[in-house]
């Protein structure tokens, strides 16, 4: 009776089994995607996904890298962290985040940015061939930081420098964002 006592709990044992080891391969790590999801909701950020549509940039004046470039951006999510409370331990602790998330195996940093108050990063998510997302990330001081997610089909880091020169061709205005910021305080 007594194998016949073990087989019958051997299925709770088995699934038991499998739900913890299902526990320990689980990371707990957040990604930059969950970040973005769980932050739209905090008053403290500001979450927009804008159109590539919106950089407003003259194709036709564009050299064919250029053009090619370009082509492959299709929308950017970005998310804004304004420090309006000035308390250095929220700001802190957001940006440890931020950095903790881009600093795992899963990003591969291409650049830093400094300029005076302001730092920051350029890293993408993908092969060197095809990137899945560009991510720049810059916080100025004490009063916040922003997090932009470019993403599109296609992309390679061959076009980054041609995108900017795109991009500095932009003839995209304060007021082409107006309509998409009317209460956030920008």
């Amino acid at each position: 009776m007594k194998n016949n006592q073990i087989f019958q709990k051997s299925p709770l044992v088995l699934l038991l089994f499998v739900f913890a080891i299902g526990l320990v391969s689980c990371s707990s790590e957040p990604t930059l995607q969950s970040y973005f999801v769980e932050k739209s909701e905090d008053p403290n950020f500001i979450s927009l996904t804008l159109p590539a549509s919106i950089l407003n940039i003259a194709v036709d004046s564009l050299e064919a890298d250029q053009k090619e470039a370009l082509a492959t951006l299709k929308k950017l999510n970005v998310l804004v962290f304004r420090n309006t409370q000035k308390d250095p331990s929220v700001f802190d602790m957001e940006s440890k985040t931020v950095v903790k998330i881009l600093s795992t195996s899963s990003y591969t940093e291409l650049m830093k940015l400094k300029a005076e108050a302001y730092q920051g990063s350029v890293s993408y998510l993908g092969s060197e061939e095809a990137l899945k997302e560009l991510i720049v990330y810059a916080k100025g001081g004490e009063e916040g930081f922003v997090l932009i997610r470019v993403m599109g089909d296609g992309m390679n880091p061959k076009y980054l420098k041609p995108f900017l020169e795109a991009l500095q061709s932009s003839k995209a205005s304060i007021d082409d964002f107006k309509g998409l910021l009317p209460d956030l305080g920008l």
